[in-house]
């Protein structure tokens, strides 16, 4: 099979030979007392010996190539970051988020003609690589296939990882995102060089060297990550605290709570384009990341509004004054949040970053939305693209 791969596919061998393992047998030890037909934790790449012996050759590297899709988008540690934390501010299902990825990888691979996709593979043409996987995921909640399709064969204890081609193992591999672009380049270079580089997969793979997550998925991941950490159970105890120190403490919710400070620039060179596109993704943040509540300032040199706000609220339908048209610093805000005694889980600044900076960072953690490339002295950096198309 790899001899195949190296000579037919040598995008996806690169890949292999410069990012992941692969070995064949039976694994119930690493999959729970399961026996799926391939799996991956995004660095090593397992299939059962028996399922392999089933499959044509053209299947087995169309497999292969699915395995190694799920480690290139980074798809077990995504998953890792919402089995922690949640997704949109609800309990994460793994097993529909492996469909999604799934549904986006077998797209792409029957596009770019990489081998033959096994007769239980999950494809739509709804569904693709284009698509981002958490896009996807959110469409099956809503709309789950009808199960004739639903046809993959692990034979698990409770069906969570019976639908799908593989299974995952939620982790972090170790592997970063730079690192997987440099790969992705150099698996490029090697396609280009021995004329195996279709049409279709250039295009994936150009595509893929933007970024993989939008702007918004990573404001939605760390307002969800900040505010979650004051959301605590007894249900399932910390994991960490559990086993290094035998105590036996809350873990977090991942679920939403928490109060939110919200800064908008309202200086003379923010325009209303700007405004909208914060606006928006506000709106998104009250209905899905579901704060206990947000305070809204606008502030271009000092504070010149100050609006009170709940999960749920919908800002399409309030007529909300900003205020502003002057210079810019970002001091006042934060001295208003510490004046009126108000204590946030985090805090947002939309902002083109042209100001003068506090002397020094709050105790809460701070998100900047940006658009344009000047740096924070410290806190979260998200590159807002101000040209995507506001959310109707």
């Amino acid at each position: 099979m790899k001899v195949s791969m190296l000579v037919h596919v040598p995008f996806f061998s690169s890949l292999l030979f410069d990012l992941m393992e692969v070995e064949i047998g039976k694994f119930p030890h690493i999959f729970g007392g399961l026996n799926p037909t391939a799996g991956t934790n995004g660095r090593k790449i397992w299939f059962d010996e028996d399922f392999l012996s089933q499959l044509t050759l053209p299947e087995a590297v169309f497999v292969l190539c699915h395995e190694i899709g799920h480690a290139m988008w980074l798809h077990m540690e995504r998953g890792k970051k919402y089995m922690d934390l949640g997704f949109d501010a609800q309990p994460f299902q793994p097993r529909i988020y492996n469909m999604a990825a799934d549904y986006v990888i077998n797209d792409m691979l029957v596009k770019s003609g990489i081998g033959t996709m096994p007769k239980m593979g999950l494809l739509d043409a709804k569904y693709t690589n284009e698509m981002q996987v958490e896009d996807v995921y959110r469409d099956l909640l809503k709309h789950m296939p009808p199960p004739k399709v639903l046809t993959i064969g692990v034979s698990g204890k409770d069906g969570n990882e019976g639908d799908t081609i593989d299974v995952h193992i939620h982790a972090d591999s170790n592997v970063n995102e730079a690192q997987i672009k440099r790969a992705v380049q150099t698996a490029i270079d090697t396609a280009k060089a021995m004329g195996k580089l279709p049409a279709a997969l250039k295009r994936f793979a150009d595509e893929f060297l933007k970024p993989q997550v939008s702007w918004q998925e990573r404001l939605r991941y760390h307002v969800t990550r900040s505010i979650s950490r004051d959301a605590t159970t007894w249900t399932k105890p910390h994991r960490r605290r559990l086993v290094s120190q035998g105590i036996y403490m809350p873990s977090y919710t991942g679920f939403g709570a928490g109060d939110v400070a919200v800064f908008v620039d309202t200086s003379g060179s923010i325009g209303q384009q700007e405004i909208n596109v914060f606006f928006s993704e506000l709106d998104d943040i009250l209905s899905t990341c579901n704060p206990t509540s947000v305070v809204l300032l606008g502030c271009d040199a000092a504070v010149n509004s100050v609006h009170y706000l709940s999960a749920g609220d919908n800002l399409k339908e309030q007529k909300i004054e900003l205020g502003g048209g002057g210079g810019t610093s970002f001091r006042p805000p934060f001295e208003w949040v510490r004046s009126h005694g108000y204590r946030p889980a985090a805090a947002i600044y939309f902002t083109d970053m042209c100001g003068d900076f506090p002397e020094h960072e709050p105790e809460y953690p701070t998100i900047w939305c940006r658009t344009t490339k000047a740096d924070p002295p410290w806190g979260e950096v998200i590159d807002v693209d101000i040209n995507q198309q506001v959310r109707s």
